[in-house]
């Protein structure tokens, strides 16, 4: 049993223990986890464990608040990708193209968040997990191990994951289960080989086999009722935890609107004081793309600018580099023609979504319309 640091609030207690004895999920090496920081870290693991298994290229998730931040894969950087990377020299190995891109979704979220990896971690991607709470990964090397160590003022929580830790002596079905108001609730959870029951193609041609892998793992693992935008292998805007899809679906396209506005140049282009850390230039990098910056926001901006009065200049954003190519998955069917429209406008050509939506003969028109293909699954992804 591990004994954790907090609850879900600093006053409440919490452990943990695994359902099979001497079979844990993972092995904690350092720190101190919290309740919230092991639900991240299993969430986690599972999605870049999933996304390995199925693309064969590593895998990184950033997690925060038991959703997703980001996710992707180990891809090369495309041109203006690599522009989004604010901590030294880029990285030229898998994994750590995948950290990068990961965390870089969406810099406010993926800042005190809980990263999986899927490949040991040596001393070459210690300095991609800054500003993180913990990683968990299959293994770290003795370099790596005593450098994360160190960080966070000694804070810093390392899991190494165990590739057997999912089963819970059921029969090989994993379960889950919550206590609630006198009641427990159990539902069987087992992870699901590839997409259950298959996809199919309702409305124009496939596009990325990989992309269309990362946003359906993303929206399993996010709160419903998700949404989430890809391209390249990676994720640029996720919208969850609202009762309604429309919300979700705006939501993500805010992120993913944000994503693309940071690689205007006038925003790439920002000269930061030499004492303001690379985290934080990424998140100011962000709330200019977000725009609609308070006075009190903006005064704050222009203290931390080499010329102050690069505060008050707002972009062109007319100038913003066009999106192209773009998935977009969502957990549940849907029958609203207004979510195709709002996609098209963010260059996505590929939809996807589980089978069963009322209005399919509208989106059907409208995919073709706005030359999108339309994907669908036979497997739902409510996550609660």
């Amino acid at each position: 049993m591990i004994t954790l640091s907090r609850g879900l609030n600093p006053h409440e207690s919490a452990w943990a223990e695994p359902v099979v004895p001497d079979r844990p999920p993972f092995t904690l090496l350092h720190g101190s986890p919290s309740y919230i920081n092991v639900l991240d870290a299993l969430g986690a693991r599972q999605a870049v464990r999933a996304l390995r298994d199925r693309t064969g290229v590593a895998a990184c998730a950033s997690f925060k608040h038991t959703s997703p931040a980001g996710i992707a894969l180990g891809r090369p950087f495309a041109p203006g990708g690599e522009d989004l990377h604010d901590r030294g020299p880029l990285p030229d190995d898998a994994l750590g193209r995948a950290v990068v891109r990961a965390r870089n979704t969406a810099p406010k979220c993926s800042y005190g968040d809980f990263v999986a990896v899927s490949e040991p971690v040596t001393s070459a991607q210690v300095p991609l997990f800054a500003n993180a709470i913990g990683v968990i990964a299959p293994d770290f090397t003795p370099e790596a191990f005593a450098a994360l160590s160190h960080s966070n003022h000694g804070r810093f929580i390392l899991l190494r994951s165990h590739e057997d830790g999912e089963r819970d002596g059921h029969g090989g079905a994993a379960r889950e289960s919550v206590e609630t108001a006198g009641l427990r609730l159990t539902r069987s959870a087992a992870p699901l080989p590839g997409f259950a029951g298959g996809t199919r193609t309702e409305c124009g041609t496939p596009g990325s086999a990989d992309d269309l892998a990362v946003a359906l793992e993303t929206v399993r693992h996010a709160q419903s009722n998700a949404m989430a935008f890809v391209v390249d292998g990676t994720t640029i805007g996720i919208g969850m935890g609202q009762q309604n899809r429309l919300d979700c679906t705006r939501l993500a396209a805010a992120r993913a609107r944000t994503w693309q506005r940071r690689r205007h140049p006038d925003v790439l282009g920002l000269r930061f004081r030499e004492s303001v850390g690379t985290a934080e230039r990424a998140v100011w990098r962000a709330r200019l793309a977000e725009g609609d910056l308070t006075a009190s926001v903006r005064a704050e901006f222009a203290g931390v600018l080499a010329d102050p009065r690069d505060a008050d200049r707002e972009p062109d954003w007319t100038a913003t580099p066009p999106l192209s190519g773009v998935t977009l998955a969502a957990d549940n069917h849907f029958p609203f023609v207004e979510v195709v429209e709002i996609a098209a406008r963010l260059g996505v050509t590929q939809l996807v979504t589980p089978a069963g939506s009322t209005g399919a003969d509208a989106l059907r028109e409208a995919c073709a319309a706005h030359a999108m293909s339309w994907i669908v699954t036979g497997e739902r992804f409510f996550r609660h």
